[in-house]
């Protein structure tokens, strides 16, 4: 599977602020799609993830640099005060136990700079890779409830303001069924013939030269202080 060949995380992170020499906090990089493209603008990069296994992948794939990878078994990193000027949860702020979403915001915006800023990129609701995982349960499953909550949760932020959400879409690009199986629904075999055949139908709408393509809609918000 590729995630987002056409660099359109990257590009719509680019167009809302400015990271050009900037020291960035990545929250929840995973396998680092997305923190390799931060570190080609930013001087400095600190990603972290719970997630052990996904962080030695990520340290596999990216070349030695300006990016330092750290296990955070809380979600976020424990850095002084002042740290950074972005932070950025990838993908990853509906991932925060409802319940700890805002002191997951307050713990971020604390290792901000004076100017800095605190990007979400979330799921959206529309297209087709969407539609695999609400109805298929493929990847992480259907998050409605929790994206919900998350939107809620950063909106509600108090002292900082949140700017108008920025819509785009990215491709997951797959070789052919096996790579969706094995990538997207790893159990698959334990799945009664039917179900196989439900999936494959749907991908055979989504066949192309280059694979099959799946799209999915993606926001991003930018919250910064608000004025006094």
């Amino acid at each position: 599977m590729r995630q987002d060949p056409g660099n359109q995380y990257i590009a719509t992170i680019l167009s809302q602020c400015d990271i050009r020499g900037r020291e960035v906090l990545e929250i929840g990089c995973g396998k680092g799609r997305i923190t390799r493209d931060l570190a080609m603008h930013a001087a400095h990069v600190v990603a972290g993830d719970p997630d052990a296994v996904a962080l030695e992948t990520a340290r596999a794939t990216l070349p030695d640099g300006n990016v330092t990878f750290v296990h955070a078994p809380d979600g976020i990193p424990d850095y002084p005060i002042a740290s950074f000027d972005l932070v950025i949860y990838t993908l990853s702020f509906h991932h925060v136990p409802i319940e700890e979403m805002s002191a997951s915001l307050l713990k971020a915006a604390a290792m901000l700079r004076g100017d800095g800023v605190i990007v979400i990129v979330e799921p959206g609701d529309g297209g087709s890779f969407s539609e695999a995982k609400e109805r298929f349960g493929a990847g992480s499953g259907d998050e409605r409830p929790a994206r919900e909550a998350a939107i809620r949760a950063l909106r509600a932020f108090d002292g900082w303001e949140a700017g108008d959400t920025v819509f785009f879409s990215v491709l997951f690009q797959f070789d052919d069924d096996d790579d969706f199986f094995s990538s997207m629904l790893p159990g698959y075999g334990q799945q009664p013939e039917s179900f196989i055949t439900e999936v494959r139908n749907f991908l055979d709408r989504y066949r192309s030269g280059k694979g099959i393509l799946l799209d999915a809609e993606r926001k991003l918000i930018v919250l910064r202080r608000a004025c006094t």
